[in-house]
Formats: structure tokens, C-alpha cells, sequence
């Protein structure tokens, strides 16, 4: 009897992370168009769809795609995940359901527990498959496991807040979850995947380190906000120095000379679009704490976060799984002309959102084209990721 062939395991994680990514995005674009009650603050359920419901999902497929080759072991069969991606999946589909008006909290909160569980899961899959390596390199894989831990934490605050129906407690769930655990896989990633964390063709751990702070030290703040709307001077101007500090340092990094080369490599020049976005967030998060030390807080809103999360994750995210689904599939030109009209309407929708800060009328938009990309990215990848590996390598 011959045996199956091994499942990918980006297959179902970036697929379901795909339709995941249509419907926060849909919901969020209705929101803005007509909007109705929800069960808890419409802002706060936006923040957790968008960074907590198809980003894990992708983290998930990307690292157990990649970790295995990381560290020199077989690959992963995605039916040995199935029970975690079931459960992550039928949670997120609870709460999609939930997410509606005049919806019972409780189906909320009963769908973000079960998504937590088959996060917390998988998490523990790949912890397990870190622990099989001999290679020393794997702090790498082991950042990714406790990333992934760290969401499933996140979901479980938040599945708490809905139960007790407490929005602040979903604000921080949020926070903590972005910051501590998505934010984080990001900065990894970066140095992993691309030459910009890296001094004299090595990789710079002190270059992490300052950035895996920086984000943190943000994080911090953002956690302390409900309770301290105007962080006094002796705090803000410190970290505005750390911020702009940090800035500073990853452009010139970004900027380097013997880049020139590495940059005319597609994947690497989308990357760097998502460097040159993280730059400019802590360059606004920067301008935002020198503005709250003279008693002026809250005049910038999110702009440091949607540069962030729009503009360097969005972009990074996006040319990394279309990269992993288009070789995993068998395509020798990952990076094509559709790719790049993706990215650049992400470039234009992630410029539409800050400028909506003083045009409210760019938010909706924005938030539809956002939509626009979900579909468009799921409608040319999806068929891919159902197929699996194709038979030629032409694109």
C-alpha cells in the first residue's frame, strides 16, 4: 500500500488564514459603511480580527514550513496538526458568528476560548518540534513557538473580557497579543530572512535586541495608556529618544551600500518596503512622545500604529507567504506582476489610513480596499494552496 505524501502545512493554515483575512477585513469595511451594535466596542473587535485572527494563522503555516528546514529535520505533516487547526478554525468561525448585532457574548467568548485552545496547540507542536533539533541555531524556531503561545494567551484574555463583558480587557488582550507576540515574530523574521539586521554579512543580535525593545518598550506604553493618557516628561522624553534613536538606526541600516545589490532582488525590495514603514512608525511614535510631554498626548491617534501593523507588517506579510505559496507550489518567479500590484495597493491603502487621521473620509477606503486585497490575494493564491505542488516550475 503506497503511502500519502505529506501534507504542506501551509496549505490549510494560509488557506483558512486567507478566508480569515476576507472576513475581518469585510466586517470592518461594514462596520465603517453602516454601522450597528455589537456585542462589545466595535474599534476593539476590529483590533482583535485584524491582528489576532488570520495573522497567527500565517505565522503558523510559515513556521512549520520553515523550522523544519531551520533545523535540519523532516517535514511536517499538516494532518499531524489537524486536531489544533480545527479547533482554531471552528473558534474563529464561533466568533466571526458572534461578532454581529444583538449576538450573544457568551458564542463569542465560547469561540475565542476554542480558538485560544487550537492556538495554545500549536504553539506546542512546534515547542516540541523545536526540542527534536541538535542544531544550536534555534532561537529563531523557539521565538516563533513562544509568539504563537503568547496570541494564544491573548485570546484567552480576550474570550475572558467578552464573557464579563469587559472592553478594557479586550483592548489589552489585544496589546499584549500585537506587541509581545506578532510585532515580535515580525522583528525575527526580519533578521532572519533579510540582510538588514546584519553588520559585516553577519547577523547583528544587538540590532535585534534594540528593536525587539524598542517594540517592547512601545508596548509597554500602549499597555499603560488607560491609565496614564499623559505619560509625564521624565518618561516620554526618554523613550522619544529611544524611539527616534531606533529610527534612525534601522534606516541607515536599511540604507547601507552594499545593500544596492540585495535590493534589486523582488522579495528583498518588498521586505524592504516594510523596513522603511517600521522606520517611519517609530519615527511617529517618537514625534507622538515628545508631543505628550508638553501635555499635547493623543494629537497623532494611531498613526505610529497603523504604520506598523498596516506598513511594515502588512507589507512583510504579505510578500512572505505569497513567496512560501508560489515555491512550495512548484513557481521559479515567487514575486510577479500581480504580487507587486498587490503590494502597491497595500502601499496606497496603508497611505490612505494615516491620512485619514485628518481625512476621516479616506477611513472607509481604505478599509474597502483593504477587503479588495484580502479577496485578491486569496482568489490567486487559494487555488494553489488547494491544489498543492504543481507540475511544472514556469510561472
Amino acid at each position: 500500500m503506497t503511502a500519502r505524501p505529506p501534507l504542506a502545512p501551509h496549505r490549510p493554515l494560509f488557506m483558512i488564514g486567507g478566508l480569515l483575512w476576507i472576513a475581518s477585513s469585510t466586517w470592518w469595511m461594514v462596520q465603517l459603511l453602516q454601522p450597528v451594535p455589537m456585542p462589545l466596542p466595535t474599534p476593539g473587535l476590529h483590533s482583535l480580527l485584524i491582528s489576532l485572527s488570520f495573522m497567527p494563522c500565517f505565522i503558523a503555516g510559515f513556521a512549520f514550513t520553515v523550522v523544519p528546514r531551520w533545523l535540519g529535520l523532516p517535514p511536517v505533516d499538516a494532518r499531524c496538526l489537524g486536531i489544533s487547526t480545527t479547533a482554531l478554525l471552528l473558534g474563529w468561525l464561533l466568533a466571526l458568528v458572534a461578532a454581529r448585532p444583538l449576538a450573544s457574548a457568551e458564542i463569542l467568548a465560547g469561540g475565542l476560548t476554542l480558538a485560544a485552545l487550537g492556538l495554545a496547540g500549536l504553539a506546542g507542536q512546534l515547542l516540541a518540534l523545536c526540542r527534536q533539533a541538535a542544531a544550536r541555531d534555534a532561537v529563531h524556531a523557539y521565538s516563533l513557538a513562544a509568539a504563537l503561545a503568547l496570541c494564544a494567551v491573548a485570546l484567552a484574555i480576550a474570550a475572558a473580557s467578552a464573557a464579563l463583558m469587559q472592553p478594557l480587557l479586550l483592548r489589552q488582550a489585544v496589546r499584549l497579543g500585537l506587541w509581545f507576540g506578532v510585532a515580535s515574530v515580525f522583528a525575527v523574521a526580519l533578521q532572519r530572512l533579510t540582510p538588514f539586521l546584519h553588520q559585516e554579512g553577519r547577523r547583528a543580535p544587538w540590532l535585534l535586541l534594540l528593536l525587539l525593545g524598542g517594540l517592547w518598550l512601545r508596548g509597554a506604553l500602549d499597555l499603560a495608556a488607560p491609565w496614564l493618557a499623559e505619560p509625564p516628561a521624565w518618561l516620554a522624553l526618554p523613550a522619544a529618544l529611544a524611539c527616534a534613536s531606533l529610527s534612525a538606526l534601522l534606516l541607515r541600516a536599511s540604507l547601507r551600500r552594499e545593500l544596492a545589490a540585495a535590493l534589486r532582488t523582488p522579495l528583498l525590495a518588498q521586505l524592504h518596503l516594510g523596513l522603511l514603514w517600521l522606520v517611519l512608525s517609530f519615527a511617529l511614535e517618537a514625534a507622538a512622545l515628545l508631543l505628550a510631554s508638553v501635555g499635547q498626548a493623543g494629537r497623532l491617534g494611531l498613526l505610529p500604529l497603523h504604520a506598523l501593523s498596516l506598513g511594515f507588517m502588512g507589507s512583510t506579510l504579505l510578500a512572505m507567504v505569497s513567496r512560501v505559496s508560489a515555491v512550495q507550489h512548484g513557481r521559479s518567479v515567487a514575486v510577479d506582476a500581480l504580487l507587486w500590484g498587490l503590494q502597491g495597493l497595500l502601499q496606497v491603502l496603508t497611505l490612505a489610513r494615516l491620512l485619514g487621521a485628518v481625512a476621516p473620509g479616506l477611513l472607509a477606503p481604505a478599509a474597502t480596499g483593504f477587503a479588495l486585497l484580502a479577496l485578491g490575494w486569496t482568489l490567486r493564491y487559494g487555488p494553489w494552496l488547494l491544489r498543492g505542488r504543481a507540475n511544472t516550475k514556469k510561472d
